[in-house]
């Protein structure tokens, strides 16, 4: 039967036996600043994003009174901005003023290539 190294510890602790050490566990811990360095590159956190600009702009898009009952999902395809609303009937609503937001979401910088709104409830 095959355990978990925590299991084996505990067993090995239980009989006495010094615990097991695995390769991993031997060799020195990667730096921090390393492991930054490689998510930065891999997320592309330092440069400019469209989500991050719609994020920042959210309130002037859709303004004060429905920016808090509508939330960015995710983008699509590159293209493509899907919306999470809270009820149908500000999905409805939204539905209408969809040209609009669009405009307003094309003229933010970085974000020029979305041009399709997807609202969902």
């Amino acid at each position: 039967m095959k355990f978990t190294k925590n299991v084996e510890d505990v067993i090995a602790n239980f009989r006495g036996l010094p615990r097991t050490v695995s390769a991993a566990a031997r060799r020195d811990p990667t730096p921090l600043d390393n492991i930054l360095a490689v998510l930065q590159e891999k997320y592309k956190l330092e440069k400019p994003s469209p989500e991050r600009t719609l994020v920042e702009n959210w309130e002037k898009i859709f303004g004060p009174s429905m920016c808090e009952r509508c939330h960015p999902v995710r983008i699509k395809d590159e293209h493509t901005l899907v919306v999470s609303v809270t009820n149908q009937t500000l999905r409805s609503e939204l539905q209408f003023m969809k040209r609009s937001i669009l405009k307003k979401i094309q003229k933010l910088e970085h974000c020029e290539d979305i041009n399709e709104l997807v609202i969902r409830s």
